[in-house]
């Protein structure tokens, strides 16, 4: 039995020890607090010789340095991360930054952090560019730094995977485990050859952007979608110029769908060409067309970026609005209700570019996209991401049956039972990317995230969409996949359907700079002691992962004696170089601006003999440029 005490007794122990335990925590924390704020004013005498100079002239000197360079100047130095210099500096840098106009930012955002968002989705984006994954092949722009070669020839095109259409383009139709190079002079009307800007492969065919924006082709040609004029066989082998067509000047832009190609011009002309049996083609029909040719619905904007799914088309103006067409039986144009196109009798598609009004109400503009088999993905300045098409293997990462993550499913019958699937999104839906905990049996804890140094959210730098499958890279250098993973696309190391976009376990702590989607294969670019190595995943069995043996994998598998070519500089790619004037020649104020405009493409058209391709030049001057 407990002896009693006096409430007034128990009342000043209670109060005796919460004030002593209350006084001693308090002096501990101004302990402390003075600790961290002597670290924190840190003293310039620490910096050295760069501790005499002006905090003024220290800041133009770290102007020089990049995101990375700062954050490392911050992390060793408790000058900098406590004096606001990095801040400043890194708040005056972001006004050059590539996608910080498109940047939402508050006052409580670190500066840091969004200069490093904004540096490393754009170098992710041309990183992309360099490397490309089709329905059963890879291609890569190659860098062959150990061979003696010029500049122009260091930089070849490799390729490996099924060639049953000649999409290899070595000439013949077998298929290859591993790289052989492609001739891409055999597809040039002219004899200097300048290397590769970008690549983009489609199910069968490809589409390849030279540096002086000439657009060559090869691959499966039944439904036009090589663009090449007159006769041609239905399948071509080896790379192939466009020439004489719609576009005999400077393209800037090129992307590869399943059966049909777009291309963007330097003044933001939109072509297409191909299958356009789903209104894919957006010239108001649902017929094939062989030759390039533009789309007159978008003659009074300029495009700054479209992509080719499976059966549909994505591009963005101007003046930030996106536009779909093409399939869109399970919402993959983000277009909401249909009634529209049922009541103009439109059953296959939508054949003519319809605004997609959801994402113009977002308070960041969209930036990137993906087109995959039967969905979308959107990009915006400040790294939302949001989906939309089929939702049945999981490609959206929007939850489903036992993911605990905004399950929103129905039921379908197969093969007699019924299996719960995610709802397809008519519309596009904004998706998180979190990361989640896993369990001591390696499954995911979705009541648990863990925080992420992106801050409250985590950024998505790249998107892409494959057949049924979905990958991403965040700004932390995080590689998270979702959908269908019956060859081991995901590259978790096992063969299960996931319906949230998961963490590739096998990257984490690799410096990764892009990623890619194939039809059943993924592939992601991880830059190590100067080199860019390329991992591939999935389905192997036709040698698209070029890892000689035909076998399919589900964990990042590196491609041997292969390095993906390093970005080039903002200012020498293709993607950046649109004059995005509306000037023509019955403007007399404008006929100055386009004699320099053909002057500068002129420069470009000289050999090295200095003699100019005249054939070339007048096709240029004759197309109305």
């Amino acid at each position: 039995m407990r002896a009693s005490r006096s409430p007034m007794t128990n009342e000043k122990r209670r109060f005796s020890t919460v004030s002593t335990t209350s006084h001693a925590r308090e002096a501990s924390t101004a302990k402390s607090a003075k600790r961290r704020r002597a670290r924190g004013r840190g003293d310039a005498a620490d910096l050295g010789a760069l501790g005499k100079l002006p905090v003024e002239v220290l800041e133009l000197v770290l102007l020089n340095l990049d995101a990375r360079g700062l954050g490392n100047l911050a992390s060793t130095c408790s000058y900098f991360s406590a004096s606001g210099v990095i801040e400043r500096v890194a708040d005056a840098l972001l006004n050059d930054a590539p996608r910080a106009d498109a940047l939402m930012l508050t006052a409580r955002d670190s500066r840091l952090k969004a200069l490093h968002y904004c540096t490393f989705s754009e170098r992710a984006e041309r990183v992309a560019a360099c490397f490309a994954l089709g329905g059963f092949h890879t291609a890569a722009i190659v860098d062959d730094r150990d061979a003696k070669r010029a500049k122009a020839t260091r930089f070849r095109v490799a390729a490996f995977g099924r060639g049953f259409h000649g999409q290899l383009g070595i000439g013949g139709y077998e298929t290859e485990n591993s790289p052989v190079n492609v001739d891409m002079r055999s597809g040039l009307s002219y004899p200097v050859y300048t290397g590769m800007d970008s690549l983009s492969l489609g199910m069968n065919h490809n589409v390849a952007l030279s540096k002086r924006g000439d657009v060559i082709t090869w691959g499966l040609a039944s439904s036009g979608e090589l663009g090449l004029l007159g006769t041609t066989p239905i399948d071509v082998c080896v790379p192939r110029m466009v020439v004489g067509s719609a576009l005999s000047y400077k393209i800037t832009q090129v992307s590869a769908g399943a059966n049909h190609t777009l291309a963007i011009g330097w003044r933001g002309e939109l072509f297409s060409c191909g299958r356009g049996r789903s209104g894919q083609l957006g010239h108001g029909h649902f017929q094939d067309a062989g030759p390039f040719r533009r789309l007159q619905a978008l003659n009074d904007m300029n495009v700054v970026n479209a992509v080719a799914g499976g059966s549909h088309s994505i591009c963005i103006t101007s003046d930030g609005h996106v536009w779909a067409w093409g399939d869109c039986r399970y919402g993959q144009l983000g277009l909401g209700d249909l009634s529209f196109a049922a009541a103009a009798g439109w059953f296959n598609g939508v054949p003519w570019p319809c605004l997609v009004e959801t994402l113009n109400d977002l308070d960041e503009p969209v930036v990137q996209m993906s087109a995959g088999g039967f969905h979308s993905i959107f990009v915006t300045g400040g790294g939302r991401m949001f989906v939309c098409g089929r939702g049945k293997h999981g490609a959206l990462g929007v939850g489903g049956v036992g993911s605990g993550y905004k399950s929103m499913a129905y039921d379908i019958g197969i093969g007699g039972r019924f299996v719960r699937v995610a709802a397809n999104r008519l519309a596009p839906e904004c998706v998180p990317i979190l990361h989640f905990v896993r369990g001591g049996d390696g499954s995911i804890v979705t009541n648990r995230v863990q925080q992420c140094s992106c801050g409250t959210r985590c950024r998505v730098a790249l998107a892409a969409a494959g057949g049924t499958h979905s990958v991403v890279l965040t700004a932390c250098g995080g590689v998270f996949t979702s959908g269908e993973n019956a060859y081991g696309q995901l590259g978790h190391g096992h063969l299960s359907t996931t319906h949230i976009f998961t963490r590739v376990e096998a990257l984490r702590g690799k410096r990764v700079t892009a990623v890619a989607a194939g039809f059943n294969h993924t592939g992601a670019v991880v830059e190590a002691n100067g080199r860019s190595n390329l991992y591939l995943w999935g389905r192997g069995d036709l040698g698209q992962l070029g890892t000689g043996d035909g076998r399919s994998y589900s964990t990042p598998k590196i491609v041997k004696g292969l390095a993906v070519a390093p970005p080039r500089d903002e200012s020498e790619c293709l993607m950046y170089q649109q004059v995005l004037d509306n000037f023509g020649e019955e403007d007399a104020d404008d006929e100055e601006d386009l004699e320099d405009h053909v002057e500068v493409w002129q420069d470009d058209l000289e050999n090295a003999d200095g003699d100019v391709d005249e054939s070339l030049y007048d096709a240029f001057v004759d197309s109305g440029v």
